[in-house]
């Protein structure tokens, strides 16, 4: 099975598009799909864990992905941020499979949960990988992660084209909508919270 899914990961990697990601669905499951992302959570805290070590040195101030949102030298909510940063990405990829399938549908997609995030767990595998090293590599790594980052919106888009059999105009609503409407939600409640205030 890991065999499959890497040599699928390699495909949609090497090229991206509508036709590439369609020809990958016939292996999709639900397993392949929660294996990649635990596998890319796992692996990605352990290696940039080590390029930690390597550049930057205590094993304490290790934070790994965290340190994109959370202050250097905040302590972990729970165990440690290696253990955090683990669930977050395993939870990031679900929640965020969840808002673009509610939006997809919304667009008149006709694919199932199940091939969406099999689909998006084919670049996301790589990309959360190589996103939680570039992380930790001081300078130039916020940089790396952001431009990784902008680039996965090629494949985003291509796979929900294929697994939802849409245009892709849709297929771009479908993750420009909810960005869109999180901005909005945002300002409106620092907004609310700021209110009255010099």
């Amino acid at each position: 099975m890991l065999a499959v899914l890497a040599g699928a990961c390699r495909r949609v990697c090497a090229r991206p598009s509508t036709a590439t990601f369609r020809d990958t669905l016939a292996g999709q499951s639900h397993v392949k799909t929660l294996t990649g992302v635990l596998l890319a959570a796992v692996l990605g805290v352990g290696c940039s864990w080590l390029v930690h070590l390597a550049l930057q040195g205590s094993r304490q101030e290790f934070m790994g992905l965290a340190s994109v949102w959370v202050r250097t030298g905040t302590p972990a909510p729970v165990a440690n941020w290696a253990a955090v940063v683990a669930a977050g990405v395993v939870y990031g990829f679900y929640s965020f499979e969840i808002v673009l399938f509610i939006f997809a549908r919304l667009l008149g997609g006709k694919g199932t949960f199940r091939a969406q995030s099999y689909a998006q767990s084919l670049f996301y595998v790589p990309l959360a990988f190589l996103q939680q090293v570039l992380v930790v590599v001081p300078v130039i790594g916020r940089v790396l992660f952001a431009l990784v980052a902008v680039s996965s919106l090629v494949p985003t888009t291509t796979s929900l084209k294929a697994a939802h059999g849409y245009s892709t105009a849709r297929a771009v609503l479908t993750w420009v909508l909810p960005v869109v409407l999180n901005v909005l939600v945002v300002a409106g409640i620092v907004l609310w919270l700021t209110r009255g205030q010099p």
